[in-house]
């Protein structure tokens, strides 16, 4: 059995929404509701009931549900003990989010490659709230995301403060125009929301919007358009002219942040790690 499958059945159970679920998991839908087809095939029964947009476990489906936990926890603890029976002296589990691992987290994580030999990575893509559930039950022990959590335990620390600008597949556009023609609006989160709505009051509704920066990145580049995109993503198509600053646009300054759980053993690599 795909140990994949477990943790998509779980994350289904624990949003009750197949399209929620996808995202966390930063796969698609389509890939969720095959990899629980598959699980429920190979158990021989019905897993999840599907009543028109409520979903909900099963009785078979209950009662796999503490079975699927401990099978993905102990999963991640064989494979951590095998990885240190090799010679590796340490695993930590790293988990960030899509647009944090094309700026930043890349280059970071070869730093470690080649500083910490001793070192064995878990790296994922994954949302903020799976990542950061996954830290409360202490499956996961560094989490990057945009917004310091509250959560009880967690230890946040500011590593990386991304500067948004607006850019622009068309030189000499005016502020105006960039937000007006083929704008995509990418959601940065709660505090970019707030800043751009203050100084864009009146801006025209996005037609394309996304969490995602790749997304319209690419989206631009492709077809046209402009977008507040972070200036690491872009130096090179800037410096390449195929895409242009947008002038006398204002830059919002989006903060990232490393978490992890206050009680665990691995705390001093962790900080070392994110030092980095």
């Amino acid at each position: 059995m795909d140990i994949t499958t477990l943790k998509t059945f779980l994350e289904v159970a624990r949003m009750k929404h197949f399209g929620r679920a996808a995202d966390n998991l930063c796969v698609t839908q389509s890939a969720v509701s095959a990899r629980v087809k598959a699980l429920e095939e190979s158990l021989g029964t019905t897993l999840l009931v599907r009543e028109r947009s409520n979903i909900h476990l099963s009785a078979d489906g209950q009662a796999l549900l503490s079975y699927a936990e401990t099978i993905v926890t102990s999963w991640e603890a064989a494979n951590q003990h095998l990885k240190m029976s090799q010679g590796i002296e340490t695993q930590i589990s790293v988990a960030g989010l899509p647009g944090i691992w094309d700026m930043v987290l890349q280059r970071w994580l070869s730093s470690i490659m080649r500083k910490f030999p001793e070192v064995a990575i878990s790296a994922e893509v994954m949302s903020e709230s799976t990542s950061l559930d996954r830290l409360t039950n202490r499956s996961l022990d560094l989490a990057f995301v945009y917004d310091a959590p509250r959560g009880k335990y967690l230890s946040s620390v500011e590593f990386a403060e991304l500067p948004l600008v607006l850019v622009s597949s068309r030189h000499d556009q005016s502020v105006e125009q960039a937000m007006s023609e083929r704008y995509v609006f990418v959601d940065w989160g709660s505090n970019f929301a707030v800043q751009h709505a203050k100084f864009f009051p009146e801006v025209p509704f996005a037609r394309l919007q996304t969490t995602q920066g790749r997304v319209a990145y690419e989206q631009i580049k492709s077809d046209g358009g402009a977008a507040y995109l972070a200036k690491p993503m872009v130096n090179k198509s800037i410096k390449n002219k195929e895409l242009y600053l947008v002038k006398n646009a204002p830059t919002f300054i989006r903060a990232a942040y490393a978490v992890y759980h206050q009680r665990t053993d691995k705390t001093k690599l962790i900080q070392e790690l994110v030092g980095l």
